[in-house]
C-alpha cells in the first residue's frame, strides 16, 4: 500500500504545481475612444506588453503583478498587440490585438451640436414656466 501511495504521489501532486497558463478573457477588438480593459484568467502572477508592430519589436512591458484586468487608457488611432504570459515563464501564453479608430471630428461636432440644442430647448422650456389658465 505504501508503495502504491509513493508511485501515485507524483500523479497528485502535479496538478498543484503546474498552474494554469494565462489567457484573455473575450479582449475587445475596437475601441473608439482609445481606452479599454483587458481582462484574463490565471492562477500565477502574470507579464502584460504591449506593442504596435506585428514583430513586437517596439514592445514594452505595461503591467506585472497578480490581478486578472488592467484599464489601457490614452491610446491613438492604430492597431495595437497585447501578450500575457506567467510571470515566470519564458513563452507568451496568449495574444490579442485591439484597434482603436477614434469617432471622426465632424461626428464629435454633431453630438456636441445635438447637445447644444437640448440644452437651449430645455432652458427655454424652463424659462417659459408652465402655461398659466
Amino acid at each position: 500500500m505504501r508503495l502504491m501511495f509513493i508511485l501515485l504521489l507524483p500523479l497528485l501532486w502535479s496538478p498543484l504545481v503546474a498552474s494554469a497558463t494565462p489567457a484573455f478573457d473575450a479582449p475587445p477588438e475596437r475601441s473608439t475612444d482609445g481606452g479599454f480593459t483587458l481582462n484574463w484568467e490565471t492562477d500565477t502572477a502574470v507579464v502584460l506588453e504591449q506593442a504596435t508592430g506585428p514583430d513586437h519589436a517596439d514592445a514594452r512591458i505595461i503591467y506585472e503583478g497578480s490581478d486578472t484586468s488592467t484599464v489601457i487608457s490614452g491610446l491613438s488611432d492604430g492597431e495595437y498587440r497585447f501578450r500575457l504570459r506567467a510571470a515566470e515563464a519564458d513563452d507568451w501564453a496568449d495574444q490579442a490585438t485591439v484597434t482603436v479608430e477614434h469617432h471622426s471630428l465632424a461626428r464629435a461636432f454633431g453630438f456636441f451640436a445635438v447637445g447644444a440644442i437640448v440644452f437651449l430647448v430645455l432652458i427655454g422650456a424652463i424659462l417659459r414656466g408652465r402655461p398659466r389658465d
